[in-house]
């Protein structure tokens, strides 16, 4: 009778993993850290780092959604995660944050109403990403003096993706914008799209391979 009770035990724990879905990010502070293929032994811990300050961590999950971020961030780096996309909600309130960092992820999409909630933002990293497209309000940041979108999959650009039509209410000036290596042909670019950009050499474009 013990064994049949252990056996039953087992199955119920092999049938309670089998139900449970796929990672879904529902945030920007919902990624998953995988180490695919990984040989660790199952009772070693699977996050050599710990686990962030505040967050949620479970074998190879790492939720740090509802963080309530301080207002006086000026710097937030979450480069090398499996961010898949940037969701507005995330970055409310962040009035403040001049420097975001969102590179070597597999972000395909920057939502509406997301640019918006950093109207101080002087760096965005968007490279080495999976981006179709220049986000969407990307050309109203006033003072977005850094943009590096190289080595994404952007293969065509508007003419108002980086400065507003008509007048120019900027409050700083373009230094550096890096589009290489993604598959936009460059000859095809209207000479209007950088009417905003003043500084000598601050346009990247190059090649796609």
């Amino acid at each position: 009778m013990r064994y049949i009770m252990k056996a039953t035990i087992i199955f119920l724990l092999l049938a309670q993993a089998s139900w449970a879905g796929p990672f879904q990010q529902r945030g920007l502070f919902d990624f998953m850290l995988e180490d695919e293929g990984s040989a660790l032994d199952p009772d070693e811990e699977y996050l050599p780092f710990g686990c962030p300050f505040r967050c949620q961590c479970h074998l190879r999950v790492v939720q740090c959604s509802d963080l309530g971020l301080p207002t006086s961030l000026t710097e937030l780096h979450l480069d090398g995660n499996k961010i898949i996309k940037v969701d507005a909600a995330s970055l409310k309130g962040l009035y403040n944050l001049a420097k975001l960092g969102l590179s070597f992820n597999s972000i395909s999409s920057v939502d509406n109403g997301s640019l918006p909630n950093v109207p101080h933002l002087r760096e965005l990293h968007l490279n080495n990403n999976k981006l179709t497209r220049v986000p969407v309000e990307l050309a109203a940041q006033k003072y977005l003096q850094i943009v590096y979108l190289h080595n994404n999959n952007i293969s065509e650009i508007g003419a108002d993706d980086f400065c507003v039509h008509g007048y120019n209410g900027r409050k700083a000036s373009y230094t550096s914008l890096s589009l290489y290596g993604n598959p936009v042909q460059y000859w095809e670019i209207l000479p209007s799209t950088f009417r905003c950009v003043y500084v000598p050499g601050a346009i990247q474009l190059g090649n796609f391979k």
